[in-house]
């Protein structure tokens, strides 16, 4: 289980990152996909199932930092910035205020690695 205490965000912020980046049709990622061969990727219908399951693990690991260190803005910044990334993905499509969500998650990432360290 350490695995999952200490990484298990940061594995889920990364994997949202690109899920979300490939949703965005972020041009540089897309032509690296297709240069090494993993243009499949580049499907909604395997990127929008991807992007759900690396933000639950995000919220996850954010939940366990929060056992940890009882602070809860990490995992409300997490939470509130998931919901706006699938909204503004899915519902009101709006690539800035996607990108704004994605670096909430980022965000709110970092902030639980600091209140980890700070409970250490």
């Amino acid at each position: 289980m350490a695995f999952v205490d200490q990484y298990l965000d940061k594995v889920g912020v990364g994997g949202s990152l690109f899920a979300a980046l490939c949703c965005l049709g972020f041009p540089a990622l897309l032509s690296i996909l297709s240069a090494i061969g993993l243009g499949f990727l580049i499907n909604d219908a395997i990127l929008l199932p991807l992007l759900v399951i690396f933000l639950a693990f995000t919220l996850y690991g954010l939940y366990r930092g929060y056992q940890k260190h009882r602070k809860p803005g990490a995992v409300m910044l997490g939470g509130v910035s998931t919901a706006a990334l699938l909204v503004f993905l899915l519902v009101f499509f709006s690539r800035p205020l996607a990108y704004l969500s994605i670096a909430g998650l980022v965000a709110a990432s970092v902030l639980n690695v600091r209140l980890r360290m700070q409970k250490v």
